[in-house]
């Protein structure tokens, strides 16, 4: 691409002070090399007294859940002298360089690697949190392009950028003539920027000024049709709560046709970026307003209520919280509530969306609890969070309704989550040990054997006792007496490496004896009849669906180095319809007062 021979400059200046000294950083981020696929980073500092200090990249970052190791992404690191020698550099670790004779240290240069197009396939970076640097546009999660000095993580930050002069800037964080201001590290990993040919559009709601910023690849996406969704999102939740507890928020949306297999947003406390596939806004609306729906109720949580675990964070090692059922589980629940409360989705969506939930979370285990699953995020359990967002949801969703239940429909999990934020704000933080007693203390005695029972051990819920309250009939299986192809017993993930890999392989079931699969089976093609599909690619469930009782069917698989087709069989099996949830003919008063308070605005 030709730029214009004047750019904007992007500089990076951080005052920082420590108990004897006072440093003075300033970054400049080149986003203009474009062929590299990568961000050119150059640093300049005065003021460092010690004779070694530590450049730290993160090893994770809020939202994320994973282990993302940033410093993978870097090269090129250099340290220089005023007199422009170059010091002694050591890297310490993945993540951390280690510079000898830094009192002289003026400035250093590096170069980050773009995670969209990297050629490291392990441990991939999840689009919503990674960096992505093209002929018109530019996506930088800072947490991935820039690092801190250890012990000056919490000081102030100056933010600016090189880019071409015709393109837009976008991001949450207050500017004042093309500089940008963080108030420390954590406040700039907190706000995503979002480069290029962009669309815009605004909007104030009850004094808060609401921005949205659209990059779409094709065109085919304009910020002011995404905005007519947002504007039903922001109304409902100001509803919900009473009003927002922002003054500003700003809606970073992404849209290119080829996504790959995810998809989604990552959150943040004043914006969220938004990755997502360009189809006409109509097709992508449904998806689009949940997912904004869940990711502006994270202005309350973790916003206005969190614990020590979160800020400041701990950016070089991953520190799991045990209330993730709060943070992802409850914000997920609100995002269901906020849009039938307000009229987004109507009674029967809203059974449709807890259906959903239902049969998704079925894939999952269900011997892990709410806990056990946020303490395990980053290691052996981590295949298993996603099921935060369909267990936990559906957990704070008992627990809403058993507070109306004890408190005869005053008080529901809305209005504690409207105290916790008073009690606690932005500035103030909860006992990540002693949370679960304190909520009790605020609610009732009886919220802590919920707690025991639902979020510390893996009890089933009390769906069917709970719904029927509210005038629902709930049955886990209907048995149809119909029948259809079974085609095996297993479920599938999709790895880091962007593969579909096989996972609950029931080995005694007859269907997969004859196939042979095994965990950790690498799915590449099914086969059927004169048909065949591959994953991510094509429809493969709809091949699946269409094979008849008693036919042979193929899976391609790779096993280690080989690739191997699988062959079986379909037998037959008995359709059996989950999660059933209508409304109960002729419900009682007490049952259509419960879910009346229970479905509307209080």
């Amino acid at each position: 691409m030709k730029f214009m021979s004047i750019f904007l400059i992007l500089t990076l200046a951080v005052s920082i002070h420590a108990a004897n000294s006072k440093l003075e950083l300033k970054y400049e981020i080149d986003v203009t090399k474009i062929e590299s696929d990568s961000f050119d980073v150059t640093m300049t500092v005065k003021g460092i007294m010690s004779d070694s200090i530590v450049y730290q990249f993160i090893a994770t970052s809020p939202g994320m859940y994973a282990v993302a190791d940033a410093g993978r992404f870097v090269g090129s690191f250099k340290a220089f002298s005023t007199s422009g020698a170059e010091l002694p550099v050591y890297r310490s670790s993945t993540n951390q360089y280690l510079i000898r004779n830094s009192i002289q240290l003026a400035k250093i240069t590096y170069r980050v690697e773009d995670t969209y197009d990297t050629a490291i396939k392990e441990n991939l970076i999840g689009p919503m949190g990674g960096t992505n640097i093209e002929r018109d546009n530019a996506v930088i999660n800072s947490q991935m392009v820039v690092g801190y000095f250890k012990g000056y993580q919490t000081n102030p930050m100056q933010v600016t950028f090189r880019y071409p002069k015709d393109w837009k800037i976008a991001t949450a964080l207050p500017e004042k003539k093309g500089v940008y201001y963080a108030d420390s590290f954590d406040h700039l990993v907190d706000s995503p920027v979002l480069l290029g040919k962009l669309t815009e559009a605004s909007l104030k709601v009850r004094g808060a000024r609401i921005d949205v910023y659209c990059y779409s690849e094709y065109d085919v996406i304009h910020a002011d049709s995404v905005m007519s969704y947002m504007k039903g999102i922001i109304e409902s939740a100001d509803k919900f709560l009473n009003g927002l507890p922002v003054n500003r928020f700003v809606f970073l949306f992404h849209f290119r046709k080829n996504t790959g297999p995810i998809i989604g947003a990552l959150e943040h406390n004043y914006s969220s970026y938004f990755y997502m596939q360009e189809n006409p806004v109509s097709q992508v609306a449904p998806l689009m307003t949940a997912f904004a729906a869940h990711e502006f109720f994270h202005i309350v949580t973790p916003l206005n209520i969190h614990s020590e675990l979160i800020e400041p964070y701990n950016f070089e090692k991953p520190l799991p919280s045990q209330h993730l059922w709060l943070y992802e589980g409850v914000t997920e629940w609100a995002q269901m509530m906020m849009r039938v409360c307000g009229g987004l989705i109507d009674q029967q969506q809203f059974l449709g969306v807890i259906t959903q939930k239902l049969k998704i979370s079925d894939g999952f285990r269900k011997d892990v609890s709410l806990q056990e699953l946020s303490l395990g995020s980053y290691g052996e359990l981590n295949s298993q969070y996603q099921n935060i967002y369909y267990k936990g949801a559906l957990t704070a969703m008992i627990l809403d309704m058993k507070l109306l239940e004890l408190s005869k429909g005053k008080t529901g999990l809305r209005e504690i989550i409207k105290k916790l934020s008073k009690k606690y704000g932005p500035k103030k933080t909860f006992s990540e040990k002693n949370f679960f007693d304190e909520f009790v203390a605020m609610t009732y005695p009886e919220i802590a054997d919920f707690f025991e029972r639902y979020v510390k051990k893996a009890e089933p819920l009390p769906l069917k006792e709970y719904l029927a309250k509210a005038g629902f009939d709930y049955n886990a299986e209907i048995r149809t007496g119909q029948y259809k192809a079974d085609t095996g017993k297993f479920a599938l993930t999709v790895s880091g490496e962007n593969q579909v890999v096989f996972i609950q392989v029931d080995t005694a079931h007859a269907v997969n004896r004859q196939l042979g699969v095994q965990n950790g089976d690498i799915m590449l093609k099914v086969k059927y009849q004169d048909q065949e599909a591959v994953p991510l690619v094509q429809n493969v469930i709809q091949l699946v669906n269409s094979i008849q009782t008693d036919s042979m069917f193929s899976i391609v698989i790779k096993r280690g180095d080989q690739e191997k087709v699988l062959t079986a069989k379909a037998g037959k099996k008995e359709i059996v319809e989950t999660h059933k949830l209508v409304p109960i003919e002729n419900s009682s008063k007490e049952q259509l007062e419960f879910r009346k308070k229970w479905l509307s605005n209080r």
